[in-house]
């Protein structure tokens, strides 16, 4: 291989907690395959559609308030290890946001806001970023 660096954008939209959980750490397996071989991954997490839940700092409020999200502590301190730790950055899209009542005050600090996620992709592909979607099927 010709590069030191696997750049990855994840398309997550999965809004079922134990798939998203399992999807997240899959992701950080990804990464330690990754660092096995040498390389350093670089990857860029954009969540959209029913996962935007899983980035917000509390439900309340919302729409998904009345979804039982039994683990919501546990994935954002999975994704919070995974910014930290991993060097992982986390895009989450404005659009369901304005369309679930959260507030840009009500996402996870270290989440980077975009406007729009199909914007985001297209330019991290244009950017040579291997695109893989995360959702359910």
């Amino acid at each position: 291989m010709g590069t030191n660096e696997v750049k990855i954008v994840w398309d997550v939209t999965i809004g079922n907690e134990a798939l998203f959980k399992d999807r997240m750490g899959l992701i950080q397996h990804a990464a330690e395959v990754i660092r096995k071989k040498g390389m350093t991954p670089n990857f860029v997490i954009v969540i959209h559609g029913p996962a935007t839940k899983f980035t917000t700092c509390s439900l309340s409020g919302t729409k998904f308030e009345n979804e039982k999200v039994e683990k919501l502590s546990d994935i954002q301190r999975v994704i919070t290890e995974m910014n930290k730790k991993d060097n992982m950055r986390f895009v989450q899209c404005e659009v369901p946001m304005a369309r679930n009542n959260i507030s840009e005050d009500n996402i996870l600090p270290f989440v980077d806001i975009s406007e729009t996620a199909f914007f985001d992709l297209a330019v991290l592909q244009m950017d040579g970023y291997a695109y893989i979607p995360i959702c359910e099927i």
